[in-house]
């Protein structure tokens, strides 16, 4: 029994222990160390100033510099059409020519008439000198003449009228109405565009409407053309528009090779000022957390967090208003897998 007791307690105090090493063990959780002291691969730059112009995108379209329709003046059968579809005509040729044969015939016999009336009215005044007349049949005669005239004239403006020319140098568009067709007036036949130079028309912000200024320069480019078109401002509304609080602006393009088509769409660039001394960073450097922004610098191998506030983004960089200075090394690579104090391996990052 006495044996018994011995084991019991040799046995429990084994176990006290083995229990008592094991909860005040001083053996490192080597995993965890191993987290701790496991450098996070990464990337860095030293900041520097740089030279950055300030850019206002927005969305605008592209449109003819003068266009309309062609269309008649007066109701006739068209006689001959002058329009060959895409091709390019000078201001003042010929387009199109209604039938014209009745007032022709009309401004022939005016014509007589009036040849008649002047004969008569001759032969009134020579009358009148020798008192085989009276000045009232010679007024009439005289009133006779100026009326034929008068007549003669109106044929002229609307035989004028059966001719439809080129108001501008332009391109002729598609063809709506054949030779032949009876046409009544303002029925359109076609178009005619001129699109060199091209307008493109866009609507500015009202708190950038006062940076805008006539004969600033612009860039824009068109959908499935990988080339940027410079431009010039020739026109700014004097108006803000109360509903959309946006001023339109129209700048021209030379368009002399017709790279850009009238009614395309445009992403246009108007750089609004340029800052000497920015401070650039890569977007992916910026770490985004629940009271702003920051990035980590590296400082003796270690991250440590540096809050900042930001200005204007690019498609690569942001701007950094606020949080850093020049020569301050910023990393760039892995930084959402850092905390403050994370241990870094670092090499520099090359931007070209």
């Amino acid at each position: 029994m006495k044996k018994i007791t011995i084991y019991i307690v040799l046995i429990l105090a084994i176990s006290a222990g083995i229990w008592f090493g094991t909860k005040h063990s001083t053996i490192p959780d080597i995993s965890k160390n191993k987290r701790l002291l496991s450098p996070i691969a990464s990337t860095y730059i030293i900041v520097k100033d740089t030279i950055l112009t300030r850019l206002l995108h927005v969305s605008g379209s592209l449109l003819p510099q003068d266009e309309i329709a062609i269309a008649p003046e007066i109701s006739g059968r068209i006689k001959r059409l002058f329009i060959n579809e895409g091709s390019f005509v000078h201001k003042g040729s010929v387009l199109v020519k209604l039938e014209d044969a009745e007032l022709q015939a009309q401004l022939s016999k005016v014509k007589a008439l009036i040849d008649l009336a002047e004969i008569n009215a001759k032969r009134e005044k020579e009358l009148l000198k020798g008192g085989g007349t009276s000045a009232e049949l010679l007024e009439r005669a005289d009133n006779t003449v100026i009326t034929l005239q008068s007549d003669f004239q109106m044929l002229k403006a609307a035989i004028a009228k059966t001719e439809i020319k080129a108001p501008f140098s332009g391109t002729i568009g598609l063809k709506e109405i054949s030779e032949g067709s009876f046409v009544s007036q303002g029925t359109k036949i076609s178009q005619l565009v001129n699109s060199s130079p091209i307008r493109i028309e866009c609507s500015i912000p009202e708190k950038y409407t006062s940076l805008i200024k006539k004969n600033m320069n612009i860039q824009f480019h068109v959908y499935g053309n990988e080339q940027q078109f410079d431009a010039k401002i020739s026109a700014i509304n004097p108006m803000i528009d109360p509903i959309s609080r946006t001023t339109k602006i129209i700048a021209l393009y030379a368009n002399k090779k017709g790279e850009c088509t009238p009614g395309a769409f445009a992403d246009i660039e108007i750089p609004l000022s340029v800052e000497e001394k920015a401070i650039m960073i890569p977007n992916e450097a910026i770490v985004p957390d629940i009271r702003g922004l920051r990035v980590f610098l590296l400082k003796q191998g270690k991250a440590k967090p540096k809050p900042i506030e930001a200005g204007m983004r690019t498609a690569s960089s942001l701007e950094i208003i606020k949080g850093l200075n020049i020569g301050d090394t910023v990393l760039v690579a892995g930084v959402s897998l850092m905390k403050p104090g994370s241990n870094v391996k670092a090499t520099p990052l090359y931007i070209k």
